[in-house]
């Protein structure tokens, strides 16, 4: 009974976090959708990067964080169906850094962010 209760719950929340993202079938600047994965890459007023992803539970994906290609930061997530990640990026230097989303070996989404003169001010591209 308990395996029956909590096979049904981690299928509601599944679907719940999969459902987040908009329905597209093509991505837009922030998003990426495919039928097993689902990426939303943006900023808020804050300088704050907050990085969503919706995936199959046991699928691994990789957060990286670069700068002129060099890798600051990355992280592996396979457990999580819903990953929901925010970098404070106020302390950055002013620069160019790419937000990517790595699937098997292979970068399926990317997001340029610019951090201002002022470190507060953020751009996407």
């Amino acid at each position: 009974m308990k395996s029956i209760f909590l096979t049904l719950s981690l299928a509601l929340i599944a679907t719940f976090s999969y459902a987040q993202f908009p329905q597209k079938k093509t991505p837009d600047t922030c998003c990426y959708v495919a039928p097993e994965l689902r990426v939303a890459i943006f900023t808020d007023n804050n300088a704050i990067v907050n990085v969503k992803v919706a995936k199959n539970p046991g699928d691994k994906v990789k957060i990286k964080v670069l700068e002129n290609n060099k890798v600051l930061y990355q992280k592996i997530y396979k457990s999580w169906a819903l990953v929901d990640v925010k970098y404070d990026i106020s302390q950055f230097p002013k620069g160019q850094y790419t937000f990517e989303i790595v699937q098997d070996k292979e970068v399926v989404f990317s997001q340029i962010i610019h951090v201002n003169a002022s470190g507060d001010k953020l751009a996407q591209r």
